[in-house]
């Protein structure tokens, strides 16, 4: 079971959401045992609620808050692990405050949000987490004093305000919330660099399957879902650029113009392209940046399916090298 491509858009996707109304931090360290965390988010300003922005997400995020998220239903023992984290990471801000000589008041201390697909009934009340008015369906809660809640995705209710978090589901309500989000208004806040990160874990997900990997069936179901995403980014740069060359063509004249759109369209290909690499690579060379930069319009769109099947920078090197234009 491949987790590591899920790890990868999970510590990405929420910092994305939430980055513009505080300290967001992926893959955090706490305590001398550099114990890592998914994402550690502290609000400097006020954190949106409503269904046009962040919705229930942004709800969770009105305080310091440590989110743990899980692909699989959460264990009994990975809930322990999360509250030890809680725990240390609590701990750590108490000192910090008296070597400061500071008091932190207790309602600003950190909050854990569990994130898991699907969870038992069992589970939940073995943990004293129960359901509470002041929220929808799916937010569960532990006792007050352990400062955490779990946020069964698969239960909550198929609406604008739980999208965000849908989207870290499962299966069909992955699938679903994708389906959604693709439908929202080309400006709608968050959609473009969502789907962006959507993309990369296609990417990652490809490669792993091309390298021989073994994935689950939904995983296999989500590439194949996913792969549509992938190609309709490629032709929709190439239709803005194309478009804001036609509209400078009105003032500029219209061959002006074309000639423009169809530039701005390759060098938005070949932007895409040399992101791609870099997630799936590392970094590149300033010099092979600019080798990209320069191809022709068809090379950059092979170079785009063959960089599925790459596994290091060498890999890009050779295949340019073989696919140089004359």
């Amino acid at each position: 079971m491949s987790q590591f491509p899920h790890d990868e858009f999970l510590k990405e996707y929420i910092p994305e959401l939430i980055k513009n109304y505080g300290e967001a931090n992926s893959g955090a360290n706490i305590n001398a045992e550099r114990r890592e965390v998914d994402v550690f988010f502290q609000p400097t300003k006020e954190v949106p609620t409503s269904p046009e922005t962040l919705g229930l997400l942004g709800k969770l995020a009105q305080k310091p808050v440590l989110f743990e998220a899980f692909r699989n239903p959460v264990e009994s023992h990975q809930i322990t692990e999360c509250l030890s984290k809680l725990f240390d990471l609590q701990l750590g801000i108490r000192k910090e405050n008296r070597k400061n000589k500071t008091q932190a008041a207790s309602e600003v201390e950190p909050f854990l949000w569990i994130l898991t697909p699907t969870l038992s009934e069992a589970k939940l009340e073995s943990f004293g987490a129960k359901s509470s008015p002041d929220w929808v369906q799916g937010i569960y809660l532990l006792p007050s004093g352990f400062c955490t809640g779990i946020v069964v995705i698969h239960q909550l209710p198929v609406q604008p305000e739980t999208l965000w978090l849908r989207i870290l589901g499962r299966g069909k309500v992955q699938e679903n919330a994708i389906d959604e989000l693709k439908a929202l208004p080309v400006d709608f806040p968050h959609r473009s660099n969502v789907l962006e990160l959507i993309r990369n874990l296609f990417a990652m997900l490809e490669a792993n399957r091309k390298q021989g990997k073994k994935l689950e069936e939904e995983e296999q179901e989500l590439i194949m879902k996913l792969s549509p995403i992938y190609v309709e980014k490629l032709e929709e740069s190439k239709q803005i650029g194309l478009q804001e060359g036609l509209q400078q063509g009105l003032q500029q004249g219209l061959q002006q113009g074309l000639q423009q759109g169809l530039q701005q369209a390759l060098q938005q290909e070949a932007n895409l392209i040399i992101r791609l690499l870099k997630r799936k690579l590392g970094n590149l060379s300033p010099d092979l940046e600019n080798q990209i930069a320069s191809l022709p319009r068809k090379t950059l769109e092979d170079l785009g399916e063959a960089l599925l099947d790459f596994n290091s920078v060498d890999d890009a090197i050779a295949w340019l090298e073989k696919n140089q234009p004359m």
